[in-house]
């Protein structure tokens, strides 16, 4: 049966990152430890410009600006203030509804949240000052979390580590301060692939997480498991009572959603690995495509993967559609979860086929490439640990493993329930193993 691959346009479901894990973790050196350039915190001024004033910056203020960020004279936190606070923005007379949507654009970039919103308001309009918003906005994680993928210190006291590896090209950023995994040799971290890229709003700092792909490493015996978890399980989120699992990210970015997938595998994560739409292409593209087995034929108008049952080598467009891929599907429970078991066995392919690709003379290549894909809160001394295992790895060293999960109702939502003791047993067999 030919293949046919369709333009793509709509959801994907963004899935290498555990191969690009695998290679960071084999370039990642002190040497290539670096702050934001200055394109960089450039572009982070420049937004100030274009969302508070409405305009392009002038090319004084902009150079001030920037030159004092690079300076480590002023923070974040200080340009946004400026701009919220400066009499070009305060002349406008915005009443406190268009002031705090443009406060959200400003330091989150994004949309407000319904919910964020109805409460920051009520607050304004009951009295609070305009001061404590702008203050809480840029104290928050979200905001620094903006600020550290332009290379920025986000406020004063910020907390900072001469342990920390941050590598950032202006679009992905690895960072992390940790010494040492929660469990011992027993490494446990979170893929997310956030549902936000190519002009959609959200992003890494809060999107929603469409994938998520639970990791679960021994050092002591190289043996890897991988555990799709599906977007729509309904489970507790603290503090916002239940809902669907990617909606945690969107509630409360990273913090938020790590801690929920913590209570929900019952098992301490180590780290986060996450990306969005932006780059799952060209990044298959350049690391020359990948080897696939699929065991079935597909025939998917929605996602235009049309492909037969086979071993194929594909390049991103169609990896993409195949890790969209789940109408008319049989296989690994059918629908979405087949989608996400065959997602799960093409990041295997990818870790298998490409770790040979890192050498001594292409580090610093590789490292540039992989940074501006992924951001992570992995550390240099976590990835160091890592790596013997993940390059001593042959195939049947990774298992995808698998919990009951099946298409359920709660109230008026469609989602994905569980039996919630045998999801707990499976995952504490996870931990031991």
């Amino acid at each position: 049966m030919k293949q046919k691959f369709g333009k793509l346009a709509g959801k994907w479901k963004y899935l290498v990152i555990f191969t690009s894990i695998v290679l960071l973790v084999a370039v990642l050196s002190p040497a290539y430890i670096s702050a934001g350039s200055s394109d960089q915190v450039q572009a982070f001024v420049s937004r100030f410009y274009q969302v508070c004033l409405d305009r392009q910056p002038d090319e004084a203020g902009l150079n001030k600006w920037v030159e004092d960020l690079l300076g480590g004279v002023k923070t974040g936190a200080d340009v946004a203030k400026g701009f919220m606070f400066s009499k070009e923005f305060t002349d406008k007379n915005l009443d406190n509804a268009s002031f705090l949507t443009i406060a959200y654009r400003a330091f989150f970039d994004r949309e407000p949240d319904a919910a964020g919103y109805d409460v920051w308001l009520k607050k304004l309009n009951n009295g609070t000052s305009r001061q404590t918003v702008v203050d809480g906005f840029s104290q928050s994680q979200e905001f620094s979390q903006l600020c550290s993928s332009f290379g920025i210190t986000p406020y004063a006291g910020a907390k900072t580590t001469s342990g920390t590896t941050s590598t950032s090209t202006g679009s992905g950023l690895i960072s992390g301060t940790a010494a040492g995994f929660s469990s011992g040799n027993k490494v446990n971290f979170i893929i997310w692939g956030d549902d936000s890229g190519m002009g959609r709003p959200g992003g890494r700092v809060n999107g929603r997480t469409d994938q998520n792909l639970f990791v679960h490493i021994n050092l002591d015996t190289n043996k890897a498991t991988i555990t799709p978890i599906a977007r729509d399980t309904w489970t507790a989120i603290p503090g916002h009572g239940t809902s669907k699992i990617n909606g945690a990210h969107a509630m409360g970015g990273n913090d938020l959603a790590e801690r929920t997938f913590e209570q929900f595998t019952g098992i301490p994560i180590d780290f986060y690995v996450i990306t969005d739409f932006d780059g799952f292409v060209p990044l298959i593209d350049k690391l020359g495509g990948v080897t696939v087995t699929v065991e079935e034929n597909i025939s998917d108008d929605f996602s235009n993967c049309h492909m037969a049952a086979g071993t194929w080598t594909i390049n991103g467009e169609q990896a993409l559609a195949l890790c969209r891929a789940r109408h008319g599907r049989s296989l690994y429970g059918g629908g979405a979860f087949a989608r996400e078991t065959q997602a799960a066995m093409l990041i295997k392919g990818l870790l298998l086929q490409k770790r040979d690709m890192v050498n001594s003379s292409n580090l610093p290549d590789v490292l540039n490439m992989l940074s501006g894909f992924v951001w992570s809160n992995i550390s240099l001394d976590m990835a160091a640990r890592i790596l013997p295992t993940l390059l001593a790895m042959g195939d049947g060293d990774i298992s995808i493993q698998k919990f009951n999960e099946w298409p359920q109702n709660y109230g008026k939502a469609s989602a994905v329930g569980y039996n919630a003791a045998e999801k707990n047993a499976f995952f504490a067999n996870i931990a031991a193993q």
